[in-house]
């Protein structure tokens, strides 16, 4: 009876270490993703500016719409595109 006892014990602390820790995984994530969004500057802005300023070609409607069309049927429309990117050869 007292091996059950300190086998208890010690599972009981170790569940609720693994529930600390994952807790403060999933908080400090969380913080990090706020901070993020808040303090750190979009460049949506930027790429539009240059385009009508004609320093950038904005890419074909139909790439786009191929490229909506992909990721639409990767993530079961749950994903959501905010920023194509074109690079240069």
């Amino acid at each position: 009876m007292e091996n059950l006892d300190e086998a208890l014990s010690l599972l009981l602390v170790g569940m609720i270490t693994v529930f600390i820790i994952l807790s403060l995984v999933v908080f400090i994530g969380n913080m990090v993703v706020r901070f993020t969004n808040r303090f750190i500057p979009q460049e949506s802005l930027a790429v539009k500016k240059d385009i009508v300023a004609g320093k950038t070609k904005p890419l074909s409607p139909a790439k786009i719409a191929a490229v909506i069309a992909a990721v639409e049927a990767v993530t079961g429309g749950r994903g959501k595109i905010e920023k194509i990117d074109k690079t240069e050869k």
